[in-house]
C-alpha cells in the first residue's frame, strides 16, 4: 500500500493556466484526510510554491529548484544544495544566441537580464516576480539553479555542450521543451523525495509520483510507482515507456488516477 504522494506541479498538478482545479484541490484533501501524506516536488522557487501551498490549504513538503532546496511543514529549510559559485559563474558566462533569456534562484530571489513579463503568467497565483540584476557582476553565491529558456532547437546546442564540459558534475535536464536547467550534480527530484521520505522511515516503494518534464525522470524512476502524464514530454514517454499513464493536467489527470488507487470518490 503507498503512504505518500509526489507530485510535480507545472503540466502535473496544475492546468494550463498554472491552477489547481476544485477537483484536483478536493481530491487531494480526501487523500490526505486517509492518512496519506503529500509532498509537492517542482522546479520552481520554493518562494512561489508557498503560496500554491496556502492555496491549496494543506501542511506539506516542499521540495523546490529540482531537489536543491527542501523546506518541511513549518517551512524550515530542511536540505539545501547551491551550484559552486565558479560553475556558477561559468554558467551565467556561457556564450548564447541572443534569444535564449538568462534566469538563476538565488536565495529568495529569481533574478533576470532583462524583463520577460510573459514568464509571469507562470505565477499570476502567487504574485512571485522577478527582480532585473547585472548578472555577470553579482555575487554568485547561494545561487539554486540556473535556467535557460527559449527555442528547444537552441537550448539543445547548450545541452550539449553543457554535458561534454561538465560530464557527471553537473544536472543538466528540462522541465519544459522551451526551459532548460542546470543543477549541482546529484540534486534532482528522486534524491529530494528519497531524503523526505527518510526523515519519516519510509521507503521510495511505498510512494507513487506524478510528472511530464524529464526533470521528473529520476523521481518517476525511483518511487514505487511514477506515473507520467498524457501531456508529458516525449522525450521522457520514451525514457519511461512501462510506467502508468493518466490523463492530461488539463483533465485533472492527477486527481482520476488518485480517486481510483485510494477509492477516493467523492
Amino acid at each position: 500500500m503507498f503512504k505518500v504522494v509526489v507530485s510535480d506541479l507545472d503540466g502535473t498538478l496544475l492546468n494550463q493556466q498554472h491552477q489547481i482545479s476544485p477537483r484536483t484541490r478536493d481530491t487531494l484533501h480526501r487523500l490526505v484526510a486517509q492518512g496519506i501524506k503529500f509532498v509537492v516536488a517542482t522546479g520552481r522557487h520554493h518562494v512561489d510554491v508557498r503560496s500554491i501551498r496556502d492555496a491549496l490549504g494543506l501542511d506539506i513538503y516542499l521540495i523546490t529548484s529540482n531537489g536543491a532546496m527542501v523546506h518541511d511543514k513549518q517551512d524550515r529549510l530542511v536540505f539545501n544544495q547551491s551550484l559552486p559559485s565558479e560553475v556558477a559563474a561559468e554558467l551565467i558566462a556561457l556564450p548564447r544566441d541572443p534569444s535564449i533569456h538568462l534566469n538563476i534562484y538565488q536565495g529568495d530571489e529569481w533574478l533576470v537580464e532583462e524583463e520577460l513579463p510573459w514568464l509571469l503568467n507562470f505565477h499570476d497565483e502567487s504574485g512571485f516576480s522577478y527582480r532585473l540584476a547585472d548578472l555577470q557582476n553579482c555575487s554568485k553565491e547561494q545561487i539554486s539553479k540556473v535556467f535557460y529558456i527559449g527555442e528547444h532547437e537552441k537550448l539543445l546546442s547548450i545541452e550539449a555542450e553543457l554535458n561534454a564540459q561538465y560530464g557527471d558534475r553537473l544536472n543538466v535536464t528540462f522541465s519544459l521543451p522551451d526551459c532548460l536547467e542546470v543543477m549541482h550534480a546529484g540534486v534532482h527530484k528522486g534524491n529530494a523525495v528519497q531524503a523526505v521520505l527518510a526523515q519519516h522511515g519510509l521507503d521510495m516503494s511505498q510512494a507513487v509520483a506524478f510528472g511530464d518534464g524529464m526533470n521528473d525522470f529520476e523521481m518517476l524512476d525511483m518511487v514505487g510507482r511514477g506515473v507520467v502524464m498524457d501531456n508529458a514530454h516525449d522525450r521522457l514517454k520514451l525514457a519511461l515507456p512501462q510506467h502508468d499513464r493518466t490523463l492530461s493536467s488539463d483533465e485533472d489527470g492527477v486527481a482520476v488516477y488518485l480517486e481510483q488507487l485510494f477509492s477516493l470518490s467523492a
